[in-house]
């Protein structure tokens, strides 16, 4: 009888206190708050946040410097993620918008891509003996207007801004021929971002856009008769005969 007694008075112990609130099992993950659609995992110390891929950190509000293609795949653009403390050399060489980032204005977000390949090996510029009006700009946000220059001023078939402009490439349509500086970006930051001085082609690991190491065009024309190239082999550049026949690689503007 005693026993059944104190078995009654714990049990109304125990459940005075329930109403009390003592008696409540304890809620780790009642205060942790987890960031970027993270949800939480109890454990037996505690509780943690269950990151989504590409984010880190104990509430997961870091982005993860490993998982860069997979941010840009999920819909972050590269200024977010700029923002949020990723390198410039962890997103140059990364899919998006079509290509193969390149640039990125780190105050306004715009940037450029570059094609994933070449879109010729031996295509002249063409117009040689002609000077095209308007197309010898150099700096970077010139080469579509360099290169719609060149296609009004110029009938020659299967030139460099042409192939460019014809290019219909991961859903884009509006490729075009890149500008002396913005080829040479292409050169610093997807042929060579070892700063190497040197890419030995296809077989080179720190060569981000397949590169051939042969000379490339550029849109900006130098005169009648030459306009300006860069060598992807040391990164040289100079102007060569709007009749040799040299690669292509187009780009656009995000």
């Amino acid at each position: 009888m005693k026993r059944i007694n104190s078995l009654l008075f714990l049990f109304s112990l125990c459940a005075m206190l329930t109403l009390n609130g003592s008696c409540k099992k304890e809620d780790h993950c009642e205060n942790i708050i987890c960031k970027n659609g993270a949800g939480q995992i109890e454990t037996k110390t505690g509780c943690e946040c269950d990151c989504l891929q590409g984010y880190i950190g104990i509430s997961c509000e870091n982005f993860d410097p490993a998982q860069v293609q997979v941010l840009l795949d999920a819909g972050i653009t590269p200024k977010t993620l700029y923002d949020g403390g990723i390198l410039l050399d962890s997103l140059y060489g990364k899919i998006y918008e079509g290509g193969l980032i390149f640039y990125l204005n780190t105050t306004d977000g715009t940037g450029m891509v570059a094609a994933t390949g070449d879109q010729s090996t031996s295509a002249e510029w063409g117009c040689w003996n002609t000077e095209i009006d308007g197309a010898n700009e150099e700096a970077i946000g010139t080469g579509a207007q360099n290169s719609t220059e060149i296609l009004s001023g110029c009938m020659d078939m299967g030139i460099a801004a042409k192939l460019c402009d014809d290019l219909k490439l991961n859903g884009k349509n509006d490729w075009f021929l890149p500008s002396k500086d913005e080829l040479n970006l292409m050169w610093t930051n997807l042929a060579d971002p070892d700063k190497n001085g040197e890419n030995t082609g296809l077989d080179d690991p720190k060569n981000l856009g397949s590169f051939a190491n042969a000379c490339y065009w550029s849109s900006t024309e130098f005169s009648g008769y030459h306009a300006w190239t860069q060598f992807f082999f040391n990164g040289h550049q100079g102007y060569g005969s709007k009749l040799f026949t040299e690669h292509v690689r187009a780009v656009r503007a995000f």
